[in-house]
């Protein structure tokens, strides 16, 4: 993986490392903005147990913090993932693309953005931030 010079960076990259999960809340604070431990509490995870996300989850959050999103859509590859979008990869990980500077957040890195990923979509479901007044 190569990873990007700052000036293509849109999101703050965050780590879910050293930990194996939560994964999706670590997607939700890159994309959002608002800290990991808000976005735990809004997914309703408590204490040290092991923190999956599905996508009703995720999208309970986007819509509390006002973002728009499309249904999530099966993908065969990265070229059927547009703009900006969570995706799933694996059985049970999330990561956020963004397609406008193709770069791609994968939490499970401990470094990021990237150029390029070894991940395989499942599938991903396109966002959008919240429509300034």
């Amino acid at each position: 993986m190569t990873q990007v010079e700052p000036w293509g960076v849109r999101f703050d990259f965050a780590t879910q490392r050293p930990r194996d999960d939560g994964c999706g809340g670590f997607v939700l604070q890159m994309l959002t903005g608002v800290p990991y431990d808000e976005i735990a509490r809004r997914l309703g995870w408590t204490g040290d147990s092991v923190h999956h996300s599905s996508w009703v989850e995720m999208r309970k959050v986007l819509t509390g913090l006002d973002w728009q999103f499309d249904e999530p859509v099966l993908a065969k590859s990265w070229d059927d993932v547009q703009g900006l979008a969570i995706v799933h990869v694996r059985e049970d990980h999330f990561m956020l693309y963004d397609g406008e500077n193709g770069l791609f957040y994968d939490p499970a890195e401990l470094s990021g953005p990237q150029q390029s990923s070894e991940q395989v979509p499942i599938a991903f479901m396109a966002v959008r931030p919240p429509q300034s007044p």
